[in-house]
């Protein structure tokens, strides 16, 4: 589950490094971002469908291959096309990892339980936020930003290594999973379940949250105190701490107050760190550490309102687990790539912008919960 913010978040802080080396713009080095999650959005689509025609195993096997194809041609890029392009192949290629993992998790749990085992699922996703910027600052600064690709190719294949002691999951095989009809129809029932339509829009959004701040975070520390490198991964790696506090808070929440009301609590904390970020960057009063506590406070709920509306999205569906979640992961993460391709150009590196940006996405899903709690009750 985590492979995929681990190949994300190594090359944040070498994003400088790859400006230069490629004599490129820097929004198209922030667009290596955007194309590989557009790239597993899309992958999604197709490798949650073939795990439920052919079982979880085999389709990790294939994705994690071409994973490691786009980390060796990312390696070698001569310039920034060919490195988009070997990104968009990765998360193609991460997208069978994506989607699997979610499917797994649904094909042993429901209910409650479903929820609880996404939120410790994804503390321990946490640990590519945590490790990776900082083994990306280290490589670079060693050997260079290509050989950070390198490094996720053996990583790729450690994972195709431990494949082999993994046990299938899946309850039963359908046929007729890849067809374009069966694909129209089970489209057509998640979507016009009330529960699942809400909650997969909302994931859209709130997605946008946190590749608006993966995609700016390293220009606004660069432009606004020229933090760079190692120091940026410091920095940044303090993210994934947040997350594992925020999702054993979650845990306690769901078995307390239930899945919508943690849901509630953890969007109010996004808003407060939000706010917090804009109102200082106004009064002139930000500074590397203070951005920092409060991208730890955003990471501590980012997760707590994603996780929680996949597990409302999936569990309605537990015998097309792998349909639901790559169209899930389609929806969350295109519509979050696609409104941030959009803003990165429009907030540029100012820490003020980026805040507001980001303070309107979060009242947004605030609404949305709002709106779903207080109808259901």
């Amino acid at each position: 589950m985590s492979v995929s913010a681990f190949a994300v978040d190594i090359t944040l802080p070498s994003f400088g490094a790859m400006v230069d080396a490629l004599d490129t713009r820097y929004a198209l080095v922030q667009w290596t971002i955007t194309f590989y999650m557009v790239a597993a959005a899309f992958g999604q689509l197709l490798w949650g469908s073939a795990s439920d025609r052919y079982g979880r195993r085999p389709v990790l096997a294939a994705g994690l291959t071409l994973f490691v194809a786009g980390c060796a041609v990312a390696a070698l890029a001569p310039s920034i096309t060919v490195l988009l392009g070997a990104r968009a192949l990765q998360g193609f290629g991460a997208a069978a990892a994506i989607v699997s993992s979610r499917a797994i998790i649904r094909d042993l749990y429901s209910g409650a339980d479903l929820a609880r085992n996404l939120a410790f699922a994804t503390a321990i996703f946490a640990v590519g936020p945590i490790v990776a910027p900082l083994a990306g600052a280290g490589i670079a600064a060693l050997f260079g930003w290509r050989a950070i690709f390198a490094v996720l190719a053996l990583f790729g294949m450690f994972l195709l290594a431990a494949l082999t002691r993994f046990s299938e999951t899946i309850p039963g095989l359908a046929p007729d999973a890849l067809s374009p009809a069966t694909y129209l129809r089970r489209t057509r029932r998640l979507v016009g379940h009330p529960q699942s339509r809400h909650f997969l829009i909302l994931s859209a959004v709130v997605m946008a949250t946190m590749l608006l701040i993966l995609a700016s975070a390293p220009r606004i520390y660069e432009s606004a105190f020229g933090i760079t490198g190692g120091l940026f991964a410091v920095y940044f790696a303090l993210h994934g701490a947040g997350i594992v506090i925020g999702q054993i808070v979650n845990r306690r929440l769901i078995a307390m107050a239930g899945i919508v009301p943690a849901m509630l609590v953890g969007n109010a904390v996004l808003i407060l760190s939000a706010t917090l970020i804009l109102a200082t960057a106004l009064a002139g009063l930000l500074t590397p550490s203070l951005l920092a506590a409060f991208f730890v406070l955003f990471a501590t709920s980012y997760l707590v309102v994603y996780s929680n509306a996949a597990a409302l999205v999936l569990d309605p569906h537990g015998d097309i687990a792998g349909f639901s979640a790559s169209l899930y992961g389609f929806v969350s993460q295109i519509g979050g790539a696609l409104a941030v391709t959009a803003l990165v150009v429009m907030t540029g590196d100012g820490a003020v912008a980026f805040a507001g940006a980001l303070l309107a996405i979060c009242l947004t899903t605030m609404a949305m919960i709002a709106w779903w709690h207080w109808s259901r009750r």
